[in-house]
């Protein structure tokens, strides 16, 4: 018995059982983006130069970073891979099923595919949650991990939506993992996460401080040139150009709304009407520049804290993830997603204040993306 217990207190089995789980859920239904994925990532097949100048014919420009758009086209690339095993075996072999051959072709099932990249960054996270856990006790380093891996909200977005939440906070976590272990591949995750989806921009000041903390300023600017290598490299499919990637990047930064919040249950959600543009007014300023101001005079406090010691690294990192969905404009609902990573991280002193607060905060992020889009329809 002592030995089955101690087989299933481990966090690979913690991680195996979290896959099946997402398996049986990633088939049956994905959201609208995802449509925006699978022709991003055909298209990406077909050749990336000039990729961001493409027009896809009712579909959204291309408005992801280049390690995003690589990862769409590796799972397009999976899929067709077993589309034609899937054909090879069922003419090779009479006993094969054939229905499975059908079932291969649909959009579900190539959605399915594409969803592959999220789900195993979700994994990864379950596993630098167990290893940077602030406890001692492996029984409460698998709590937390679980606590993530299990959360109805976190399935709910990478397996069932077919978001991309986790891939940027996987590479975040593994820099801060990485910081004090090899310092030049912390900056090189962080670049990657970056280049996985803007927001991960959101906590750059607290790793600034990080890098500048543990190393002498020399070692800081090599850091911060191999960030600028690794940039152009990934952008270097796509254009080669060395000066057009940041041209690229910046033009993707203002997002894909203009509206004060999107479907986000922020400050500005409860305050306006849905489909308010954040260029309108509030006491002669814009409400975008309101937010602007807001979110910089926060950023400004938080990392003032941090340095003076008054605030932790994980509590730095969770108020700044939400500072940045309450406060800012143009902001999607999925988006509070990293503040439930780092909360789990902070050391409370008593550990149901932390449950507590993570059980509220998973409710209110998931009710959020249920009232933005029902899926299951039900």
């Amino acid at each position: 018995m002592k030995t089955i217990l101690s087989k299933l207190a481990s966090i690979k089995y913690l991680l195996l059982l979290a896959f099946f789980v997402r398996l049986f859920f990633i088939y049956f239904q994905y959201s609208g983006d995802v449509g925006n994925h699978l022709v991003w990532g055909r298209g990406a097949l077909e050749g990336t130069l000039g990729f961001y100048n493409k027009s896809f014919s009712g579909f959204n420009q291309p408005n992801y970073p280049p390690l995003t758009i690589l990862l769409f086209s590796f799972s397009a690339w999976l899929y067709q891979l077993f589309q034609n095993l899937i054909l090879f075996i069922n003419q090779a072999v009479p006993l094969f099923p054939s229905k499975i051959v059908p079932l291969m072709e649909t959009l579900n099932m190539q959605a399915a595919f594409l969803k592959l990249p999220a789900i195993l960054a979700d994994l990864g996270i379950g596993w630098v949650i167990y290893k940077l856990a602030p406890v001692k006790k492996t029984g409460t380093k698998l709590l937390l991990s679980s606590l993530y891996l299990f959360n109805p909200a976190i399935i709910y977005i990478s397996t069932i939506w077919g978001q991309i939440e986790s891939i940027p906070v996987f590479f975040i976590l593994l820099s801060l993992y990485l910081i004090k272990r090899n310092y030049l591949y912390s900056h090189v995750f962080f670049t990657l996460a970056i280049l996985s989806k803007q927001t991960a921009l959101w906590i750059l000041p607290v790793f600034l401080v990080l890098w500048l903390k543990n190393k002498p300023l020399k070692v800081f600017f090599k850091g911060i040139l191999l960030q600028v290598i690794v940039f152009i490299l990934l952008y270097l499919p796509f254009t080669l150009s060395l000066t057009e990637p940041f041209k690229l990047y910046l033009e993707t930064l203002s997002g894909s709304s203009a509206l004060v919040s999107d479907a986000a249950w922020n400050i500005w959600y409860f305050i306006y009407p849905p489909q308010t543009l954040d260029s309108t007014l509030l006491l002669g300023l814009s409400i975008r520049l309101w937010s602007i101001l807001l979110i910089l005079s926060s950023v400004v406090f938080i990392v003032f804290n941090l340095l003076k010691k008054k605030i932790s690294l994980y509590p730095s990192l969770f108020w700044l993830s939400m500072v940045a969905f309450f406060l800012q404009t143009r902001v999607h609902e999925r988006h509070l997603f990293p503040a439930l990573v780092f909360l789990l991280l902070i050391n409370f002193k008593n550990k149901n204040y932390l449950y507590l607060s993570f059980t509220g905060l998973t409710l209110y992020h998931m009710f959020n993306l249920y009232q933005s889009l029902a899926l299951p329809f039900i």
